[in-house]
């Protein structure tokens, strides 16, 4: 913080004593008024004046006059509230404004700043009492700054204390001026000064600037004027203790110091710096009277040696890097001749290794076709097998025997057909018994079209997985056709409902109403068949047995994603754990024993295939997944 300068601490000390001689004589003498005697004795004067003229209305008993002036003294006089007129008995005759019957009728009642008691007498004998109430003053707003200034001693006290302190500062600055130690340069001399580059300070015994050249001032970012009266040492100066400069240290040692290198802040924040030399000034009798000290700028000289050094530093680090570089061109320029031939040699090794692995990518491209085929395929076939057993179950159920038999019976009795069925016992169960033939007949005829049904859609699912596998490999190729979304995911619950039902899974379907779309049905069965067997497979493997495993299967509306179908597929199942998520789509990656790790990989390129996506989540292990198809709920050209 910058302290004051002297002209303004001389100001203030001045402004100090003319105020204290002022309190003092108040104090003494008693110069300053006193407001609130004064106000004391106005409103005494005042309210004897008032006892005088009602004593003579008093003696003529004129009561009413009497009130009627009271009155108007109340009312037409802000600081009186109230006026009574009392005898000694302490009979009230007249009053006026607040009640102030507790007054009561003492003569020698004492007056006070708000109350004034003036005594009536009749000849000599004691008559009566005028009472007087005023209103309070605020006591308390003597001692807030807002009172101080209301009285007319404290505004006079301001008044002197500011006006005295512009009048004492331009006087002192007049008288400064005069014994301004530069000023007692001779001109020539203090131009010769301003003229040198290096800054020159002279200082008293205590370290005070009494003479600094513009350049010392322009260096350190200040006016000449403005360093003067001020210690050298405030400025901000790099120094571990204030013992350590050099100026200090003349004065206190006589000593010269020579060669000092010191650096300073200026209010910017930029640093100079300094080389410094000081040396005593001394009188006619060798007395010390100061110290001057001389302050050469170096910043930039510093800042010029600071960047050569560094350049001379990168030069030898150059060289050195040069010299090391040269000795490896030449063991490198030694090697390539004998890696020219190497690689000559290794080149044709390379082509004949790039033919063996283009055959053998072929047929590691066939192995995949082959495989994602056979997976697929695998994954459709357990649903034939299924209905075909269901249908040959139902034939062998069939009552074809039983209706042999009871052509036998007819045949036996073709002559007396009438009378066995209406009299024979026998004869009388065949209209019965032929119709729940009918009956068994019309409904295992209804499950074997049903299962042939199905069976048909499997058959035409494994020709189209067979003749489409080699698309998948080739995007771009989607047979688009109108879908019923939630016929897709029926289908793919049929392939798998068996195999569910056998491991006693329950099967949650939750589908939302949805327009026809177009997309390709069998990418999307093929995908769908994919996650609901793994979902079945994950459940299955679950050791958890503390509750039924339940199959969620979602469909409906993307929220989060306009114009998309969303197929979800959540199971109770072992989950997934977190490191293995991001590799849960590549190829060949499986946690199942017996897994092959093609049905997700398949699954999520047909999902790009057809411009979707395919994604899994799950909480951990042994904690279920969820796996959600994405799809384009219109016609969109295929991802690439």
């Amino acid at each position: 913080m910058r302290r004051p300068s002297p002209l303004t601490l001389l100001s203030i000390g001045l402004v100090s004593l003319t105020v204290s001689i002022m309190l003092a004589g108040d104090a003494i003498m008693g110069l300053i008024p006193n407001e609130h005697q004064q106000l004391f004795q106005r409103r005494k004067a005042l309210s004897e004046t008032l006892a005088l003229q009602y004593s003579l209305l008093a003696q003529r008993n004129d009561v009413e006059t009497i009130e009627t002036a009271l009155r108007a003294l109340v009312e037409r006089t802000p600081e009186v509230a109230a006026a009574a007129l009392i005898t000694t008995e302490g009979t009230t005759l007249a009053q006026a404004g607040a009640s102030i019957e507790e007054w009561g009728g003492a003569i020698d009642t004492k007056s006070t700043p708000t109350r004034i008691h003036v005594p009536i007498y009749q000849g000599a004998r004691p008559w009566g009492v005028l009472h007087i109430s005023f209103h309070a003053t605020d006591e308390t707003s003597r001692w807030a700054l807002w009172g101080w200034f209301s009285q007319t001693w404290m505004r006079f006290v301001l008044f002197v204390a500011v006006a005295g302190f512009a009048a004492y500062w331009l006087l002192m600055k007049r008288v400064l001026r005069h014994l301004d130690p530069s000023k007692v340069i001779p001109p020539r001399v203090k131009a010769a000064l301003d003229t040198l580059a290096e800054g020159v300070v002279m200082l008293d015994l205590d370290g005070i600037i009494v003479l600094a050249n513009a350049s010392f001032a322009r260096r350190v970012g200040c006016e000449t004027e403005s360093l003067v009266g001020h210690s050298l040492s405030s400025l901000s100066w790099d120094a571990t203790a204030e013992q350590d400069l050099p100026w200090l240290r003349v004065l206190k040692s006589n000593a010269p110091q020579t060669e000092k290198k010191m650096t300073c802040r200026l209010p910017r924040g930029e640093a100079k710096r300094f080389v410094v030399h000081a040396a005593a000034i001394r009188g006619d009798r060798g007395e010390l009277r100061g110290c001057m000290a001389s302050f050469s700028d170096v910043t930039e000289l510093e800042l010029a040696n600071d960047q050569l050094r560094t350049a001379i530093g990168e030069l030898e680090a150059s060289k050195t890097q040069a010299i090391r570089q040269n000795r490896e061109l030449e063991v490198t320029n030694t090697t390539l001749q004998n890696e020219i031939h190497e690689r000559q040699k290794v080149q044709a090794e390379r082509e004949l290794l790039s033919k063996k692995l283009m055959e053998t990518s072929r047929r590691v491209g066939m192995a995949d076709v082959a495989s994602t085929v056979l997976h697929n395929v695998g994954n459709v076939l357990n649903s034939i097998n299924v209905s075909v057993e269901v249908v040959g179950k139902t034939l062998r159920q069939s009552s074809v025997h039983d209706v042999a038999l009871l052509a036998a019976m007819l045949r036996d009795h073709s002559g007396d057909l009438a009378t066995f069925l209406t009299h024979d016992p026998k004869g009388k169960q065949i209209p019965s018994y032929l119709t729940m033939v009918a009956e068994a007949v019309m409904q295992n005829s209804s499950v074997v079209e049903h299962e042939l049904g199905a069976l048909g859609k499997n058959i035409d699912h494994i020709r189209q997985v067979v003749t489409r596998q080699v698309d998948i490999a080739r995007p771009g190729d989607v047979v688009l056709e109108p879908v019923l979304y939630a016929d897709v995911f029926d289908q793919a619950l049929g392939i798998n409902r068996a195999a569910l039902e056998k491991a006693g899974i329950t099967v949650v379907q939750e589908y939302a109403q949805l327009p026809v779309g177009m997309t390709d049905q069998h990418q999307v069965l093929q995908i769908l068949v994919n996650l609901v067997t793994n979902a079945k497979n994950a459940m299955v493997e679950s050791t958890s047995d503390t509750h039924t495993h339940r199959l969620l299967l979602r469909l409906g509306p993307a929220v989060d994603r306009p114009g998309y179908v969303r197929f979800e597929v959540i199971d109770t199942g072992v989950g997934i754990a977190a490191a293995n998520i991001p590799r849960l789509f590549t190829q060949g990656f499986t946690t199942r024993k017996d897994g092959h790790g093609i049905g997700l990989h398949s699954a999520s390129l047909a999902a790009r295939n057809l411009g979707g996506s395919l994604r899994a989540a799950s909480a951990g292990e042994g904690r279920g997944a969820t796996f959600t198809l994405d799809l384009p709920s219109q016609a969109l050209e295929a991802a690439a």
